[in-house]
């Protein structure tokens, strides 16, 4: 459990710090046409067409925030994605033990899907970038977003039965677990702004962060 909690509390802040330097990257920076840089990743994520490319690089696409993007999609890829990915298996054998029984493996499970599902949509994005003229090739990439964010909130929702079930009870997790997946499902249905579910996500990962944190700190009994 200590050994989990530590794993669990180095990849959490190894995530939080990859998720700080998206913004402070030499291409981010030096990209005046992003604005609202989450706002512009995440409608990045969701492109289906030409059109929707074209509402965000223009016609000719600004080479500065294609640049950007690709940084930023490399940092992703292979700084972010693994970071996430160890911090969430890690935290299911820091609240479970053992992954004895369907709820422990549901969360691992879930949590390697949403992970593979990124990996195909960065992928895609960084495709798209390097080969503006090609771009339609590698279009929707919208599905791998829904499925990536969909698995995530299923992660939450196992984590969620094994904070309430198992001892000792996580109950602030469990709850802040239990937020991505209707938000998610409430996005895509266009019932919510895609902001939301990763407003929700980021509430999740900062609780399992500081449960991994308690977790550490307390005494045995």
């Amino acid at each position: 459990m200590k050994r989990a909690a530590l794993i669990t509390l180095i990849f959490g802040l190894a995530t939080l710090g990859v998720f700080v330097a998206f913004r402070f990257l030499p291409e981010v920076q030096g990209a005046t046409m992003l604005g609202d840089l989450p706002g512009f990743v995440s409608s990045f994520q969701r492109a289906e067409t030409l059109a929707d490319l074209a509402v965000l690089f223009g016609v000719p696409p600004d080479a500065a925030s294609l640049a950007a993007m690709n940084a930023l999609n490399t940092l992703d890829l292979y700084a972010f994605i693994p970071s996430f990915t160890i911090f969430l298996i890690a935290g299911v054998f820091m609240i479970a033990g053992a992954p004895n029984g369907p709820l422990p493996w549901a969360a691992i499970v879930f949590a390697l899907i949403g992970a593979g599902a990124d990996v195909i949509e960065t992928s895609r994005q960084l495709g798209l970038g390097r080969d503006f003229s090609n771009a339609e090739a590698y279009l929707p990439i919208a599905p791998w977003h829904w499925l990536k964010y969909g698995a995530l909130g299923l992660n939450g929702l196992a984590v969620a039965g094994l904070c309430f079930l198992r001892g000792p009870r996580r109950y602030v997790l469990g709850i802040a677990a239990l937020l991505p997946l209707p938000a998610v499902l409430a996005a895509w249905a266009g019932l919510a702004e895609p902001r939301f579910f990763a407003i929700a996500l980021t509430l999740y990962w900062v609780a399992l962060l500081v449960a991994a944190g308690v977790s550490l700190t307390r005494k045995p009994a």
